[in-house]
């Protein structure tokens, strides 16, 4: 994550806090995050913190940090009037009324752990380790345990992709 990404991010979050918010929403410190995949963003009300997922940001591009960041302020706004900044009925009126759009996006996440087949080649991606990854082989060369087609750990979650 670079120092432009960081000001995109800054950007966007003056641009919602001038354009929906009358500029009501006190700072908050931004952050893309490189292990949030299954949550798009996230607020910490405690450290006045923003985290957007950077997978999200690679996979969709600033349309979707625009929505997620909507999303956050008005966690932040809600719960700066003292109320819950839960996902209520009121947070989905406050959301879709400052032009907010309901729409779930899938990010895939980055693959903690590849294993490939030495016969095909082909990778399998997995977020959790195997813990007896000799008793699993490829599919693809044979529908049964073969142990000629035994998967072996190409990748772990603290290797670079190559």
């Amino acid at each position: 994550m670079d120092n432009e990404e960081l000001k995109g991010l800054n950007g966007i979050f003056e641009s919602i806090n001038n354009e929906c918010f009358d500029s009501c929403i006190k700072p908050y410190k931004l952050k893309f995050s490189k292990y949030s995949a299954r949550t798009h963003g996230r607020i910490d009300f405690r450290k006045k913190e923003i985290m957007i997922s950077h997978q999200m940001f690679m996979q969709y591009g600033w349309d979707a940090v625009w929505q997620t960041m909507l999303h956050e302020m008005c966690h932040a706004y809600i719960h700066q009037e003292g109320g819950q900044a839960r996902h209520s009925k009121r947070f989905w009126n406050e959301f879709e009324k400052r032009g907010g759009i309901r729409e779930k996006i899938y990010v895939k996440p980055k693959a903690a752990y590849v294993y490939a087949c030495p016969t095909c080649g082909v990778e399998i991606e997995r977020m959790k380790k195997i813990k007896k990854p000799y008793l699993y082989s490829c599919i693809k060369c044979d529908k049964n345990y073969n142990m000629r087609h035994r998967l072996y750990l190409k990748r772990d979650k603290g290797q670079v992709k190559l």
